[in-house]
């Protein structure tokens, strides 16, 4: 028998999230908890879709790291300036 998770605090029962897709990948914002969920989207069996959590990144725990801020602001700058860069040929 498959072994259930216990979750102390569901937030994503407790407030509608913002959801963007790209690709068959998924960013979920759960502003108030301040979760900001990764995943995978796909489609089940009977054609429903379904959103896979990969990863969860908490605001709190982000921000009380004197580097991590600071990186991911960076990094999303890199690659954004690196996609910019190939121009509309690709």
């Amino acid at each position: 028998m498959a072994k259930q998770k216990v979750y102390a605090n569901k937030y994503w029962e407790e407030e509608k999230a913002e959801t963007i897709e790209f690709g068959n990948s998924f960013i979920r914002c759960y502003d108030r908890a301040g979760k900001l969920q990764f995943g995978v989207k796909y489609r089940n069996k009977a054609g429903e879709d379904v959103y896979q959590v990969k990863f969860v990144l908490d605001r709190k725990e982000l921000f009380s790291s004197d580097e991590a801020p600071s990186y991911l602001r960076q990094l999303i700058s890199d690659w954004e300036e690196m996609i910019e860069g190939r121009g509309d040929d690709d």
